[in-house]
């Protein structure tokens, strides 16, 4: 729900807002206030990670960039954005030891972009991407980084990693709403014919061929990182397809198969089954091996913060720190440097650099640098709901899990801000997720822009009292976001091997790098990460600084 994957320099960055339980209830109407209590309490605090004031300033990305002053510094490396790409290539340059002057830049007051978190009354919760999978073995950057955070405590002989404890999903992982009770798992069991189980296990029987299937030259026919992924033509000819119509044509018709499909397709990317590229959709369910030393029982890692965590702790261990509120405009050549015009809270300032690492999705990088134009991939928008609870509302069958998913909801589900905590049953904040797929995304995310915060707040409960009667009673007060740009749309043709449209958003200039998630055509961390240190690597390469690659 809301790709793991998060940039926190994007085009327009939307704000997030509070709402008090008084004015959720006015949204609701006043019938829904029958059996509250009479008043609310005190209201909690806004949500830092994001602030009312951002997609103005975003907005100004779009006029006319002002006249540059005269540079007050110069430095080596500057990194414009410093959401997960940004923060991994930060990263890249500290773990070798870069002994040059490295400047983030960043238009939030702080990281993580979709992948940040929110301080609410019941704790720190996801502003949106709130997990990873445990990383494949070809990821290794991902599994370099996590060690360096303590994630990955060691590897066995054989290279495999061992995690800790805390940071792995605790049980009960999921849990699904469907005909009026919670069961576990995400397969709706209580709907499911005869035919639906026989076709389930036969795509089950697909996944697993597809996962261990290779290609031509040897890769693997799906991995993470996509880079990873085999160039056999004979599978990439799927990128061609939709999803939808691929499962046509495999005979799988199974209404509960396709809807748990499509869960899963806009959960990872925010598009229905129509959206997605055949190879995306196979993408997501073969691209995963895990090889943990030991049986740990999930395949997710996760945090109350959900991968806030993750980006603090990667800007907390850097050996430089990060510059906030600084949208940049233009980044022009100067002789043999690059000239970075921004403006922040005391007006219009610029910094020369010798190599620029955007961090920024490919249309706001068009905006920052001369290159030629081309088609560049598009994102969804989603809508985020933070309801902070003083007790988990009420659920008939299983208790609450981490991830509380309802069978043809409007929305995904939620996910508890408690759980990893292991304090069940007190304080819990709820983050419900709703993609605005199968929508026309420019029109869909005009809509929301225009959407008050109490209704989107009104929307989640109004998704939710049908399997939480007691929801109201429980609501205190919530955060809303409305992220504009949330997930990269791999939709049929951007994964073509002659498609070009990733190949030439991520092409370096001279002296200018290029990293962000949409450069992969999805919207996942190692994705993000991936970019970062590739674009890192390539930085550190044309200023003459060699090593080992971690890609």
């Amino acid at each position: 729900m809301v790709s793991p994957a998060g940039d926190a320099s994007r085009e327009p960055v939307l704000p997030c807002a509070h709402l008090s339980r008084r004015q959720i209830l006015a949204a609701l109407g006043a019938s829904a206030a029958v059996g509250c209590r009479p008043s609310a309490p005190p209201a909690p605090p806004p949500v830092l990670a994001l602030q009312a004031g951002l997609a103005a300033s975003a907005h100004r990305l779009w006029s006319p960039p002002p006249t540059a002053p005269t540079p007050h510094e110069t430095v080596d490396i500057a990194i414009v954005g410093a959401g997960v790409a940004g923060l991994s290539a930060a990263w890249r340059l500290a773990r070798a030891g870069y002994p040059g002057r490295v400047q983030l830049l960043e238009l939030a007051d702080r990281v993580g972009g979709t992948a940040g978190w929110g301080d609410g009354p019941n704790g720190a919760f996801p502003a949106g991407a709130h997990y990873i999978t445990l990383p494949s073995p070809e990821a290794r950057h991902v599994r370099a980084m996590l060690a360096d955070l303590g994630v990955i405590t060691g590897f066995d002989a054989e290279g495999r990693p061992r995690y800790r404890d805390t940071d792995l999903c605790f049980a009960p992982q999921e849990r699904l709403y469907v005909a009026g009770q919670w069961i576990e798992g995400l397969w709706p069991t209580a709907l499911a014919t005869a035919a639906d189980r026989i076709q389930k296990e036969a795509w089950d029987a697909l996944v697993d061929t597809w996962t261990h299937a290779v290609g031509a030259n040897g890769q693997p026919a799906f991995a993470i990182p996509v880079a990873r992924s085999s160039q056999d033509p004979a599978i990439r000819v799927l990128a061609r397809v939709s999803f939808a119509d691929w499962l046509d044509t495999q005979g799988f018709d199974s209404p509960a198969l396709r809807w748990t499909l499509e869960y899963a397709t806009r959960d990872d990317f925010g598009t229905t089954l129509a959206e997605t590229s055949a190879w995306a959709g196979l993408h997501y369910h073969c691209a995963r091996r895990p090889d943990p030393a030991d049986p740990v029982g999930t395949h997710v890692l996760t945090w109350p913060a959900g991968n806030g965590w993750l980006v603090d702790a990667l800007a907390a261990a850097l050996p430089w720190s990060v510059r906030p509120e600084v949208l940049v405009r233009r980044v022009e050549p100067v002789g043999d440097l690059h000239r970075l015009v921004f403006h922040e809270a005391d007006g219009v300032g610029a910094i020369d650099a010798r190599h620029v690492i955007l961090a920024v999705p490919a249309r706001v990088a068009d905006h920052l640098v001369t290159r030629p134009e081309a088609p560049r991939p598009d994102f969804t928008p989603w809508r985020v709901v933070h309801l902070h609870c003083d007790a988990p509302p009420a659920s008939r069958g299983v208790p609450l899990a981490w991830d509380s998913v309802v069978y043809q909801g409007v929305g995904l589900g939620y996910v508890s801000n408690a759980h990893q905590t292991g304090s069940y049953g007190g304080r819990t904040t709820l983050s419900w997720y709703e993609p605005l797929s199968g929508q026309d995304p420019a029109e869909a995310r005009r809509a929301l822009l225009e959407t008050p915060w109490a209704d989107s707040a009104a929307r989640a409960i109004e998704a939710l009292r049908g399997c939480h009667p007691d929801l109201l009673d429980r609501v205190q007060g919530a955060h809303v976001g409305h992220w504009g740009h949330g997930t990269t749309r791999p939709v049929p043709g951007l994964h073509a091997l002659d498609a070009g449209v990733l190949s030439a958003a991520a092409a370096p200039l001279p002296g200018v790098s290029f990293a962000h998630t949409d450069l992969s055509g999805m919207s996942l961390f190692e994705e993000a990460s991936w970019h970062g240190v590739r674009a890192a690597e390539e930085a550190m390469a044309a200023l003459g600084v060699t090593g080992e690659s971690l890609l």
